[in-house]
């Protein structure tokens, strides 16, 4: 992973257009499915509002794999904990990619004094609840939406 600069964001971006849905990697934007230059253009805002503004109020990682970019990751600071969330280009699921940037994302935020770490995902999403529950956090479900824990504390 590489913490995502301005020079990294048009990569990111060409990852996400060309491997993901647009709702799997940013807030929706009203309009037609798919990838319109509406959708560039907010998922560029988004992260330049995030993590690439004056004042960060979370880190982007650009997931990289054989020095390309394959997806992002990113912890959004809570009061002692942070919130985690991923996402990785459809050709890359399914290959160990989300336990490897996970496992990272719990060793940064431990490093960095938080005591948990949060994440969420839809009931669906099985690799992400296995990925989960095999690093030792605590799963709940409320309808669709599975919220989960993991103490980082030693």
């Amino acid at each position: 992973m590489a913490r995502l600069t301005e020079s990294l964001l048009p990569e990111l971006l060409a990852c996400a257009v060309a491997d993901a849905d647009p709702l799997e990697v940013m807030p929706p934007v009203p309009g037609p499915d798919g990838w319109t230059t509406e959708r560039h253009q907010a998922f560029l805002s988004f992260h330049r509002s995030r993590a690439l503004a004056p004042e960060p109020v979370e880190d982007t990682y650009v997931i990289l794999l054989a020095g390309r970019a394959a997806g992002a990751a990113r912890l959004y600071p809570l009061d002692d904990a942070v919130e985690a969330g991923i996402w990785i280009g459809r050709s890359h699921r399914g290959q160990g990619v989300g336990t490897a940037v996970l496992a990272q994302l719990a060793d940064l935020a431990r490093t960095r004094g938080a005591r948990r770490l949060y994440a969420s995902t839809t009931a669906g999403n099985a690799p992400m609840r296995r990925i989960l529950a095999d690093l030792g956090a605590t799963l709940t479900r409320d309808g669709d939406e599975v919220a989960a824990w993991l103490d980082l504390r030693p």
